[in-house]
């Protein structure tokens, strides 16, 4: 059910970012947050006048009709959301979160689906707040942890924040407890390792994730790790 996340809403990493690695260990104070509310991340409002009141209840009794329940109505809008996000269609996708979220707020894929909208946008602190919330229903989901960690680390390569690499490494670190065969969490790890200094981790998680999916490494962050240390087992060189 959640795999649909992890294939096509994988937050990008920029791994060109390798060339600031010093700013991390040098930048120990964690910015100001700003304090966010559920409103301030479920971008659909309560209607303001009667026609649209109107409008809405008849969304929502057109739409329980037709799919006979509002969890059914609500997963068609999410698996449209799904859609229009693989094909990189952001606002449709928000949309369309926010049609499944007025059929049934409990969904919690809704929840998941905004926190990936929001990475993908950079807006790193509505992703978190967001993603968090799906993680309290979920709290094993291992692609889950993993995207929480991504948002995590696109915060980091903007603001050089410790405490982002940090807990973005915590949750990498249970995400391959949960699955060890998650390929994209192990090398995330790799990258977490890398800014942390630590080297020979970073090739230990670098190698796991080649070995569970080959494609899953990025060049620029290979060559990056190499000028730091040699690979001894010959598979990487300059």
């Amino acid at each position: 059910m959640h795999k649909w996340i992890v294939a096509a809403g994988i937050i990008a990493i920029s791994l060109s970012a390798c060339n600031t690695q010093n700013v991390a260990m040098e930048n120990q104070t964690s910015p100001e947050r700003t304090t966010l509310t559920m409103a301030d991340v479920i971008p659909v409002k309560a209607p303001s006048t009667l026609e649209a009141r109107e409008q809405q209840e008849n969304f929502l009794e057109e739409n329980e009709n037709r799919f006979k329940s509002r969890q059914l109505a609500a997963a068609y809008y999410v698996a449209q959301a799904k859609r229009t996000f693989n094909e990189e269609n952001l606002d449709s996708a928000s949309y369309l979160f926010g049609r499944a979220w007025l059929m049934d707020s409990t969904n919690n894929d809704i929840y998941w689906g905004y926190g990936l909208v929001y990475g993908q946008q950079k807006e790193y602190d509505k992703a978190l707040f967001i993603l968090y919330r799906a993680l309290e229903s979920d709290k094993e989901n291992s692609r889950l942890l993993t995207d929480i960690a991504t948002s995590h680390l696109g915060r980091f390569y903007e603001l050089s924040d410790l405490e982002d690499l940090l807990q973005s490494k915590k949750l990498l670190e249970e995400a391959v407890k949960v699955e060890p065969d998650n390929a994209e969490a192990s090398y995330k790890l790799a990258v977490n390792c890398y800014y942390l200094r630590e080297f020979q981790q970073a090739r230990a998680y670098l190698h796991q994730s080649i070995q569970q999916d080959k494609n899953v490494a990025d060049e620029t962050f290979i060559s990056a790790l190499l000028e730091k240390q040699n690979d001894p087992e010959g598979l990487y060189v300059q």
